[in-house]
């Protein structure tokens, strides 16, 4: 084969994928009613004004110091959009007329993803929400296409469709909208499926150092919340492979680009959160709670926050149809049951280490923010954290098929790819009916309508499926036998026996161990 069709079919599947994924996420953005995803109309106005070199905005009198104004057109004025936030029954058709535009609560956050946003609009010359909505899709959509592509590369590839546990409505809105929070689960999943080229020969490289702290110091100066999950993403990976897989990375090659980059991010964050003068402080919503009332009402609240982590879209006030709740949470056993059958004491370790800090880390937050900033905790907060499970199980079920196992690959491969379309399909249909209609208004999406998105809500609905189904296809069928494009790569590719499954007990030797495996494997001299 030659290098060009070489070229060609390893760029094939990444492209495919970012192309299904941005059609995916322009029906969100065109499902979504303006300013109706969380916090949109301040992220908007900061990508703006970053985007036109008024990176802080000015400060408002009697405001908090995270409250600033941006000077913006007042084409970007946001209607009367309280009529129906936080009132499911109360479809959108009340938000008339246009406020002053400008105040954003967003306004001392890291510039960096507010000025690609912000900037590819500027490039595109509109101020149009949705083509700033397309623009933050476009980036999520490439990472998440990323993602895809080194797993496809990895010898579990073929178990790829666990990855969309990453990608449930809440993601998918958030990526479709102007947010933040949208990017930074795109990054973070990009960063897990790192995970299965691990013991690969090049992941200690000067090349893979570089890779883990740019990507990683993107997140950073994206939000701050990220440092919460690059922390606990680094426990998760250390549970993983252990110390002596660990020693591996303590190389300067490695070492100097992954830790400069991401030291630097850090710097670069903490001088711009002295110049932004950035506090989590705001008296308006600051709670006088005991920490013992604070604790038990977050622990109360923790099956919510999981609800809210697969799907309460709009200002937390669009749940879910039961199905879609299902659906992911099946999905989630079946990555958990690929870790326990396993018999991977490291790969359960660490799957214990996520669903401990998706525990924890909701009254952590509570607890410290609770009297100055009041009990901010969301469930999409942990996604970055949760988009990891789906990781943990492919290598949990592809140790599971080295052993024979195998008869369990395509039910896995197929059974989470079906319940990943009917969730979706039914959360997009959902979606479009709160905003239509209200939430236990007509299913069918016929006129007459109360509000009406830009294209008819049953031929949107319909589009959807089509390229969620496209979607999964092109996962499936890209998996289906991916030895070829492994052989692409250098010997080994993506080989977890050596780090993950040799270290499992001691003296035990895992198949493979010590010797270089080739992706039909053959040995290699």
């Amino acid at each position: 084969m030659n290098h060009g069709a070489l070229d060609a079919r390893r760029y094939r599947y990444p492209v495919t994928l970012f192309g299904v994924l941005f059609a995916l996420l322009l029906t969100w953005n065109m499902a979504t009613p303006p300013f109706a995803s969380p916090d949109e109309p301040a992220h908007l106005y900061k990508a703006y004004g970053t985007a036109h070199g008024e990176m802080l905005g000015t400060p408002i009198p009697d405001q908090p110091s995270n409250i600033r104004l941006f000077d913006v057109p007042d084409t970007m004025g946001q209607p009367n959009v309280m009529c129906y936030f936080f009132v499911p029954e109360q479809p959108a058709d009340c938000a008339t007329g246009s406020s002053s535009a400008g105040v954003s609560a967003a306004a001392v956050y890291p510039p960096f993803w507010y000025a690609i946003v912000g900037g590819g609009a500027r490039v595109i010359d509109s101020d149009g929400q949705r083509v700033y909505r397309a623009v933050a899709a476009a980036l999520c959509a490439a990472l998440i296409a990323a993602a895809f592509a080194f797993a496809r590369r990895s010898s579990a590839a073929r178990l790829s469709p666990l990855l969309l546990l990453a990608l449930p409505p809440m993601t998918l809105f958030l990526a479709g909208t102007v947010n933040p929070n949208g990017f930074e689960v795109a990054a973070f999943l990009l960063l897990w499926t790192l995970c299965l080229h691990i013991s690969h020969r090049r992941a200690t490289s000067w090349q893979s150092g570089m890779l883990v702290g740019l990507l990683l110091a993107t997140v950073l100066l994206s939000r701050f919340a990220s440092l919460i999950w690059v922390a606990g993403g680094v426990v998760v990976v250390i549970a993983l492979i252990g110390w002596n897989g660990a020693k591996r990375f303590l190389t300067t090659r490695f070492l100097l680009p992954a830790v400069g980059s991401t030291v630097a991010a850090v710097a670069a964050l903490f001088v711009w959160s002295v110049y932004a003068g950035a506090e989590a402080t705001d008296e308006r919503i600051a709670s006088d709670w005991t920490r013992s009332h604070v604790f038990t009402y977050t622990v109360k609240r923790l099956p919510e926050y999981a609800r809210q982590m697969i799907g309460v879209l709009g200002w937390l006030d669009t749940r879910m149809p039961l199905v879609t709740y299902g659906a992911f949470a099946t999905i989630t056993i079946v990555a958990v049951a690929g870790v326990i059958t396993s018999r991977n004491r490291r790969l359960q370790l660490a799957t214990a280490a996520v669903f401990v800090g998706l525990l924890t880390a909701p009254v952590l937050l509570n607890l410290v923010s609770a009297r100055k900033a009041g009990l901010i905790w969301q469930g999409r907060y942990a996604l970055p954290l949760f988009a990891g499970l789906g990781v943990l199980g492919m290598i949990g079920w592809h140790e599971t098929s080295e052993r024979g196992a195998t008869r369990h690959v395509p039910t896995v491969r197929l059974g989470v790819a079906l319940l990943f379309v009917v969730a979706e399909v039914a959360g997009f249909w959902q979606t479009l009916r709160r905003f239509t209609v209200g939430s236990s208004g007509k299913i069918w999406l016929d006129d007459p309508l109360a509000w009406n998105p830009p294209l008819s809500p049953l031929l949107l609905i319909a589009i959807n499926a089509v390229v969620v189904t496209a979607f999964v296809a092109v996962v499936l069928v890209g998996t289906a036998n991916p030895s070829l494009d492994q052989a692409f790569d250098v010997p080994g590719t993506g080989r977890l026996e050596s780090v993950i499954v040799g270290q499992r007990s001691a003296g035990r030797r895992a198949p493979g161990a010590g010797r270089n495996v080739s992706s039909n494997g053959t040995d290699e001299h």
